[in-house]
């Protein structure tokens, strides 16, 4: 093959990768195992957990980079694929700029300075740079909380597909995302790859891997008659056509060099001898810049987060696998792929809800769904390792937080009957009539006989915190159960088994019973029609809508109805009874 041919190849290479990498941001699930290609969250998954698959893939990667310099940037990263993307469609913007878009540019000791900042700040745990920086993690930000939200259904209440579309991210992650991208866009159009060779932690990694690869890009000194043509069409800002000289830490093997010579003095051959490593004052400066910007940077996070208006007084759950509060906030780089391919629909960016530190990492908002009791997908995508993966059988028993039962329960059994975790019983309880001279709790009519009063409990023993009861309770002024996070997630005890064909063979057994009956068989709410006068507070405050006005009076629905006893203390007219 020609050499000149290699950028064709590349191209190719890297069409087939960023649609791999688009469609796993989409949620196809089935492309997941692609993610091990990714060279930064790779080295963190190593540093929590150790994986062959993950471990070759690092080496493979690392090796490459040894031998033929930093190609993993121009083929296998999918935010440097959009950068590409993104110069090609402005590149006739330009034009009349001739070629001076493209120049040579040492940006290494910005390179080295940043990357030594960012290290600093996630060695204290403040990962928010990291998340802002690293080019896997942002890619399917970008493609989840601004592609989508943009350009497709965001919602799956919306129609769209379960598992492909998450729900609509919260303001604050969408304009964080925009923003990085608005930032990586500016700069691929104004400078190609100078993102790459100045704000990434992953770029200057491999840089220093690739600083003298094996086999590398040059300039040929007899054939070169330093036109510039080569370094106008060098998006890495790598070649220096006046010295002709190549930076090998800052090229990306793109190949667009070969075919930009007219007279062939751009080759890729073996490396004469090993180059000399120098530090120069520049490179020392930078360095030691990083060095107290991280530590400022440092300084200044963890006066934020003190500034910060205190947590509120419910825990915010993290995602299964993530064991404990510290290790999660210290490994999760915010990528967002365990959101997008969340069966419940439950996880989203975190905004405030872990403080500043743990912006954008993933937290489970209750109000939009619960965590499916059968699915452990989260914990096996997550690319760097902050979920721990769990089997099927270990998620079920993992605790990701506790509900806890308000006052305004109305025991309906709603909860219980959902709990897949056999953690929630309904319990009755009899309340004594009040004296006359009692002063009122509320504006509800005073107890004139003894009423039986239904609540659920929670066996703490048996609760994961997978917030079903908290998504199904039908309450019209918001959930009498709710749940709320842990610090540590352990595993509980196995729940009790029901035995659902025999309360089915009972429940065929037992006749129905009118609403209208004086003996029922469960406790119903029973109307005196003589009494009643048709107000209709009944069946607005029927939590299970069992009650209905039917010509201007209410009706009940026997097989709805809980006996909660919500309608009978709120009748003004005193005309309903619970029996049963």
């Amino acid at each position: 093959m020609k050499q000149k041919h290699l950028k064709y190849l590349r191209i190719a290479v890297a069409a087939i990768m960023f649609a791999l990498f688009f469609a796993v941001a989409l949620g196809v699930r089935q492309l997941d195992p692609v993610l091990v290609t990714q060279f930064g969250p790779g080295l963190l998954h190593l540093a929590s957990v150790l994986f062959l698959d993950v471990l070759g893939a690092v080496i493979v990667i690392a090796a490459v980079t040894l031998v033929f310099g930093r190609i993993y940037c121009s083929i296998l990263c999918p935010r440097g694929i959009l950068q590409d993307g993104i110069a090609f469609l402005t590149h006739w913007n330009w034009k009349k700029w001739g070629w001076s878009r493209y120049r040579f540019m040492d940006t290494r000791p910005v390179k080295y300075g940043v990357f030594l900042c960012v290290l600093i700040l996630g060695a204290a745990g403040v990962m928010l740079p990291l998340i802002a920086l690293l080019p896997s993690s942002n890619f399917f930000t970008i493609v989840s909380n601004v592609f989508l939200k943009l350009l497709g259904p965001a919602d799956p209440e919306t129609g769209a597909p379960a598992g492909q579309f998450a729900v609509s991210p919260p303001a604050a992650a969408f304009f964080f995302s925009l923003g990085v991208f608005l930032i990586v866009a500016a700069m691929a159009a104004w400078r190609g790859r100078l993102y790459c060779n100045t704000l990434c932690p992953v770029g200057a990694v491999l840089s220093l891997l690739g600083r003298a690869p094996l086999y590398r890009l040059s300039l040929s000194q007899e054939m070169c008659v330093s036109c510039g043509m080569c370094e106008a069409a060098c998006k890495g800002g790598a070649i220096n056509a006046k010295a002709k000289s190549v930076l090998a830490e800052n090229c990306v093997m793109c190949f667009n060099c070969i075919g930009a010579c007219k007279r062939g003095g751009v080759k890729l051959e073996k490396r004469p001898k090993m180059a000399a490593f120098s530090l120069s004052r520049r490179h020392f400066i930078g360095a030691a810049g990083g060095v107290v910007a991280g530590a400022g940077a440092y300084l200044v996070a963890r006066k934020l987060e003190n500034a910060l208006p205190p947590p509120p007084e419910r825990k915010p759950a993290m995602p299964p696998g993530a064991v404990t509060a510290g290790r999660f906030h210290r490994k999760c780089v915010g990528c967002g792929i365990c959101i997008r391919q969340c069966t419940g629909h439950v996880l989203v960016p975190a905004v405030g809800q872990y403080g500043l530190a743990g912006f954008m990492q993933p937290v489970l908002d209750y109000s939009r769904g619960s965590c499916v009791y059968d699915c452990n997908h989260c914990t096996v995508v997550c690319p760097a390792g902050a979920l721990t993966p769990l089997s099927l059988v270990e998620k079920r028993l993992t605790r990701i937080g506790l509900a806890s039962v308000s006052g305004s329960c109305v025991g309906c059994g709603l909860c219980a009957e959902k709990c897949p975790a056999n953690a929630i019983l309904i319990e009755s309880r009899t309340l004594m009539p009040l004296p006359p001279d009692a002063p009122q709790p509320s504006a509800r009519p005073p107890r004139r006989e003894a009423e039986t009063q239904r609540k659920a409990k929670v066996h703490l023993d048996s609760c994961i915190g997978c917030g079903v009861c908290q998504h199904v309770c039908p309450l019209p002024y918001g959930p009498a159960i709710t749940v709320s996070g842990v610090t540590e997630q352990i595993l509980v005890k196995s729940p009790e088994v029901r035995n659902e064909a025999k309360e089915d063979e009972a429940k065929e057994e037992q006749p129905k019973q009118d609403a209208q009956q004086s003996e029922p068989s469960k406790p119903v709410a029973v109307i005196n029609t003589d009494q009643c006068f048709g107000c209709g507070l009944c069946a607005e405050e029927c939590p299970l809508s069992a009650i209905t006005m039917v010509d201007g009076l209410p009706r009940v629905n026997a097989d709805a109805c809980v006996g909660c006893g919500l309608c009978a203390s709120n009748c003004p007219a005193e005309a309903i009874e619970i029996r049963g």
